[in-house]
């Protein structure tokens, strides 16, 4: 049967207005204006139109969540943070209709040409990164994980999209990997319009020695491992690819790469970058526990003092990137049904774990929202600003 997800789209915000008028009708989400409560209807309503694509949760011990739950997910007001906020909330703007171009996240969306890197993208969020750009955006989506041939996932997606997706190799705690990488990047596509940097690692707390509980636990290996995954291997990557998302001041830019990468008999290429481009994103994925003011209860010291380091990483890069016309933000997902959160699942109330399709709509749509003045800053999946 046939949607026409417009006329869908209409009816469902004339049956809120309508509620709310004559209910006061108050979303448990965290949408405090009618503007913000359309973006969730558009999100439930492009999830109805493509139930099909929604595939079922693996038995790996992950909660199962029926194929309804990003559509039917009524996510929580997101709890108060301790501490002070220094960046303003980011208010979601409703998705444009098809032609419509009225903000720079629309733009970047509608550009063929544009290129999306994604880390971190052989499973939960990144791979669903993956899924969800495909769907929504016209460019290209590079893919970076550190197996590509064990990621079927990931290449069932591959090929559902011929000619839009290109699986490369990248290991965050090598640096030759990532001059690679940028490499590769470089000569083939020659520009980035947004990074991802999604890749992080958490621990168990039984098959490693993190997320340590108390001092005494802390080990040093698992500590560089965690900072060098976390925080250094994203800063890495984002000053390897940031000359190719510069979109204001000189035109051009030289960027070296590996000499097997080129045949001009030099390891250094003048990149003429594109014009007329919307200012291009990178996107750290961090959590609220990163949060200095915000820490009252302790413990999870390398995976806390990582995301707080890379939140100060994303607020430094923010002020420099931004005269270069490049945005940057540090965003918390939520308790996301991953693989990552998976040991500690039991202790999660169901309203709190949320299904990880609507992490990742609620996410893109704060980056579409994002301007210049929220460069830099932390915020958690609902667009709200975190205190550092």
């Amino acid at each position: 049967m046939l949607i026409d997800t417009h006329r869908l789209e209409s009816i469902m915000r004339t049956g809120l207005l309508l509620l709310r008028s004559c209910m006061s009708l108050s979303h448990r989400g965290s949408y405090t204006t009618i503007h913000r409560q359309h973006s969730s209807l558009f999100v439930a309503t492009r999830s109805i139109t493509r139930l099909q694509h929604v595939s079922r949760q693996p038995k790996s011990g992950i909660r199962p969540l029926s194929a309804l739950s990003t559509s039917s997910f009524d996510a929580p007001e997101p709890p108060r943070s301790h501490g002070e906020a220094v960046f303003p909330d980011i208010q979601f703007r409703s998705p444009p209709l098809d032609g419509e171009q009225h903000d720079v996240g629309a733009k970047r969306n509608a550009d063929p040409d544009a290129v999306f890197v994604v880390n971190g993208s052989n499973r939960g969020i990144g791979l669903q990164f993956v899924a969800s750009l495909l769907e929504r955006v016209k460019g290209k989506v590079i893919a970076c994980c550190r197996s590509p041939s064990e990621a079927h996932d990931l290449n069932k997606i591959a090929l559902k999209y011929p000619g839009r997706v290109q699986i490369l190799s990248l290991d965050l705690e090598n640096q030759s990997s990532i001059d690679t990488l940028a490499s590769t990047v470089t000569k083939k596509y020659r520009r980035v319009d947004a990074l991802f940097n999604v890749a992080g690692i958490l621990g168990d707390g039984t098959t490693t020695p993190g997320p340590e509980r108390s001092l005494l636990n802390i080990e040093r290996d698992w500590m560089e491992k965690t900072l060098a995954v976390n925080v250094i291997g994203p800063t890495m990557l984002t000053k390897a690819l940031s000359p190719l998302m510069r979109t204001t001041g000189r035109r051009s830019v030289k960027m070296y790469v590996l000499p097997e990468d080129t045949n001009e008999g030099t390891n250094q290429l003048d990149i003429a970058l594109p014009t007329d481009r919307a200012p291009t994103v990178v996107v750290n994925l961090s959590a609220r526990v990163g949060s200095i003011s915000d820490n009252k209860l302790g413990g999870w010291y390398s995976y806390r003092v990582s995301k707080a380091a890379l939140n100060q990483a994303t607020r430094t890069m923010g002020l420099e990137l931004k005269r270069q016309g490049t945005w940057i933000v540090a965003l918390h997902p939520g308790t996301t049904n991953t693989d990552l959160s998976k040991p500690f699942q039991k202790n999660v109330k169901e309203d709190r774990l949320f299904p990880v399709e609507f992490t990742v709509d609620k996410l893109l749509a704060v980056i579409e929202s994002m301007g210049d003045q929220n460069t830099g800053g932390f915020y958690d999946w609902a667009g709200k600003a975190l205190p550092f």
